[in-house]
């Protein structure tokens, strides 16, 4: 007799329910494990916008993913997916653009000073890459933007990242880095987009 097995998620009352085989719910609970992220990364900027939304307007949203996956619509599930992430970006048009399947910046970076502009580049970079699913991003992209807005400072560019309360990084020194960003890291990157928006 084949067990019955069930997982069930609530992103604020959005509901990802997967029922089947054990073998079933055991196979696609990995590939749903991203869409989780993706769905509760989408829910708490909605959730950011609304206070922002409210204190602006004294008015309130409310924002609801909600997604069933089956057995019959997987491949619904990861259309769902990637229009959550679109979704991601699409939220700042003025900053952010998908070109030739890379993430692009495409206003000017704020910022007084070379260094500044180099840290918010990679800030900003790292947070358009996390709209997209993708939390970890290469310093060699990073650098690469810094040197299409003119604000690389080659000889300090990987100091940039020393500060550990906006950056996270592995790799080996010297080398190519992966990098993302800290809680603290996001907020303020969301507040540089918000500045940039006033």
């Amino acid at each position: 007799m084949t067990e019955k097995a069930k997982f069930k998620y609530s992103a604020h009352e959005g509901i990802l329910e997967l029922e089947g085989s054990e073998e079933f719910v055991s196979q696609h609970f990995e590939s749903l494990t991203d869409l989780i992220r993706v769905i509760s990364r989408h829910v708490v900027v909605e959730q950011h916008q609304q206070e922002n939304a409210t204190e602006k307007a004294g008015a309130e949203r409310s924002a609801s993913v909600s997604i069933e996956a089956e057995e019959d619509n997987a491949s619904q599930a990861s259309q769902t997916v990637a229009d959550i992430q679109n979704e991601g970006i699409a939220q700042y048009p003025n900053y952010f653009s998908e070109i030739n399947g890379k993430l692009k910046i495409v206003s000017d970076i704020p910022g007084t000073t070379v260094k500044s502009k180099m840290t918010n580049a990679a800030i900003l970079l790292c947070y358009g890459s996390k709209l997209l699913g993708d939390e970890m991003i290469a310093s060699k992209d990073i650098r690469t933007v810094c040197e299409e807005h003119g604000c690389l400072d080659s000889p300090n560019f990987s100091k940039v990242f020393s500060d550990r309360t906006i950056f996270l990084s592995d790799g080996v020194k010297g080398g190519n880095k992966n990098v993302k960003l800290t809680f603290q890291g996001e907020k303020k990157a969301r507040e540089l987009l918000e500045s940039a928006q006033s």
